[in-house]
């Protein structure tokens, strides 16, 4: 049977435009799979480049939690708290850090697994840490202080067991990366110096026993005239005369917790006649070791008069009442 032209010429015609078509298929699968594969090695580059960034942060989150609990019953209230803080800032950011990071691949969902899991736990068990210790050192937490802290040294651990397991699997997964290590990193340690570091109940008692732990508030005052007394007369301190007379009230908190809303008051009796002159301010905010200075201008007070003045500070909770007055006797030099 013979073919016309025309059927051989559209047979040809159909076997060319199905190899067109089959190379196309060919060349977009071909495009679909570099850009897979181009896609899979920047999710890869972009992963790992977090979890170096978040080592150094994890790495140094783990030093101040071990200076932390050994600081216990030697460093201040104020010094501890701030170290509790810093552990907690650097594994939150070394967990967002990881979070961060988009379209992992498939292919290191192991690694990028473990990795998370470390840093989710070390941060659980920072702020778990910080909460459980400042609230036995505010006798919050006394019943079950033991079992609470014991809680958060068990979330270290486990992040402590998930980064090993992280590291183990870099390892295994070494064609993958190139060029990167990971430091050693355990928060909980028990192969240190101080075996008892990290055992909660030693911990406890180390918290409840440090006198300097628990919150103390206490404001202390000071004050001076303004001119300063020059001299004496009759064995009273003389303010020498001048257009007028001011009191200045040197308030220090002296104790471990900041401190708000602190009055100050002045009064002022003309020792001959009882008048007297009263004056207050607050001082808004005082923090740990601070002092401000409050004036008293313009005291309403006769040249030639003796005066008693008398300053007092007060907070709720003082635990110091000695140290909350100040007094001075003066005589005022009229005018020559």
């Amino acid at each position: 049977m013979a073919y016309s032209p025309y059927q051989s010429e559209r047979r040809f015609t159909l076997r060319r435009r199905l190899l067109i078509a089959l190379s196309l298929t060919v060349i977009v699968v071909l495009i679909m799979f570099l850009a897979s594969r181009q896609t899979d090695q920047r999710g890869t580059v972009a992963f790992f480049g977090a979890a170096e960034e978040a080592t150094v942060l994890q790495e140094s989150a783990a030093q101040s939690f071990s200076l932390a609990l050994s600081s216990i019953g030697v460093a201040s209230r104020q010094d501890l708290t701030r170290r509790l803080e810093s552990v907690v800032d650097q594994t939150v950011e070394a967990e967002n850090t990881i979070s961060a990071v988009e379209k992992v691949p498939s292919d290191i969902g192991a690694v990028y697994g473990t990795m998370r899991t470390a840093s989710a736990s070390w941060t659980k068990g920072g702020k778990e840490l910080e909460r459980v210790i400042v609230g036995i050192m505010d006798g919050e937490i006394v019943e079950k202080a033991v079992p609470e802290l014991e809680h958060a040294l068990e979330l270290f651990a486990v992040g402590d067991a998930a980064y090993e397991l992280f590291t183990a699997t870099v390892e295994e997964s070494s064609d993958l990366v190139q060029d990167v290590s990971f430091p050693s990193i355990r928060f909980i340690d028990p192969s240190e110096a101080d075996p008892f570091r990290f055992n909660p109940t030693n911990l406890v008692l180390r918290i409840q026993g440090a006198y300097g732990l628990a919150p103390h508030h206490d404001v202390s005052v000071q004050g001076a005239t303004d001119p300063a007394a020059i001299g004496n007369r009759d064995g009273w301190p003389v303010v020498p005369f001048s257009d007028s007379i001011a009191i200045t009230a040197l308030v220090t908190n002296v104790g471990n917790e900041p401190e708000v809303d602190v009055d100050v008051a002045l009064k002022v009796v003309n020792v001959k006649t009882n008048e007297v002159v009263s004056r207050s301010q607050v001082i808004p905010a005082l923090d740990v070791g601070s002092s401000t200075t409050v004036s008293f201008d313009a005291i309403e007070v006769q040249p030639g008069g003796l005066y008693q003045a008398n300053l007092t500070v007060s907070i709720d909770g003082d635990i110091d009442l000695t140290n909350d007055n100040w007094t001075m006797t003066f005589l005022w030099n009229a005018e020559s």
